[in-house]
This record gives structure tokens, sequence and C-alpha cells, in this order.
């Protein structure tokens, strides 16, 4: 259950951006540094990572 109300049906990070479009870009952004820039991970090892939390965190509330 989220803590804010965002828009049913939207997954992640747009249902975010709907709730507060400022703040839109600076969250796209952020999610380009952690996924894209220099890093020891490669960008498929975080996405991979990215991806197992998601699935976890979806458990977690299934």
């Amino acid at each position: 259950m989220a803590h804010i109300n965002v828009p049913e049906g939207i997954p992640g990070i747009r249902s975010l951006v709907m709730f507060r479009p400022e703040t839109g870009k600076h969250l796209y952004d952020l999610a380009q540094v952690l996924l894209r820039a220099p890093s020891p991970l490669s960008p498929a090892e975080r996405e991979l990572i990215a991806t197992y939390v998601l699935l976890e965190t979806i458990a977690c509330f299934a």
C-alpha cells in the first residue's frame, strides 16, 4: 500500500510523476544516474538487481 495517493493502475515511477509532475524530471534523472552512470556494475547487472528488488517487493504485498 502506498503512503501517498497515487493513481491506480499506473506502475512504478510513472505514478509518482503523475502525483507530483514538478518532481518528474528529477525522479527520471535519478533513475538514469542509478542505472546508467559509470559503476563497477554493468547497466545490465543494475537492471537485473532492480528487477529482483521489484519482484521481491511485489511478493511482499501479494
